[in-house]
């Protein structure tokens, strides 16, 4: 097989293995999030969206910021700050607030997606809601 083939094969799989990855995240129980380097809220699994009750095109034009209680943006500030600046992974939990004004408490495990030239992109955060654990 030629290299002109093998791209083409490659580029058809990548396009092929989107669907597939969108389909796994939806599945999987853990919320997953990914955030650029502005905090702006990039992707929103649908375990995200049933915790929080925003879909994903309300969750699109929002920031991180939006889903915190007021007490806890320094310490998230700072925790997205150093994942920004390459100190990953990380774990922190904090409340999400939710559309009715709910809070979930979620554990966070955190990591970034690196460009090319070794900057970060993207910070992926997959947490699991343990509001239910809290008072135990």
């Amino acid at each position: 097989m030629d290299t002109m083939r093998k791209s083409e094969l490659t580029e058809v799989d990548l396009r092929d293995s989107i669907p597939i990855v969108t389909a796994v995240m939806d599945a999987i129980e853990a919320l997953i999030i990914a955030l650029d380097t502005e905090a702006r809220i990039v992707l929103f699994n649908h375990r995200c969206q049933e915790t929080t009750g925003y879909s994903f095109d309300e969750a699109k034009r929002m920031y991180l910021w939006d889903l915190l209680q007021p007490a806890e943006l320094e310490e998230v500030r700072s925790v997205f700050e150093k994942l920004s600046a390459g100190q990953f992974p990380g774990k922190h939990e904090n409340y999400w607030v939710t559309k009715d004004g709910s809070c979930r408490l979620i554990r966070w495990s955190n990591t970034a997606v690196l460009d090319a030239s070794g900057s970060v992109k993207y910070i992926i955060g997959t947490g699991t809601d343990i509001t239910e654990f809290e008072n135990r």
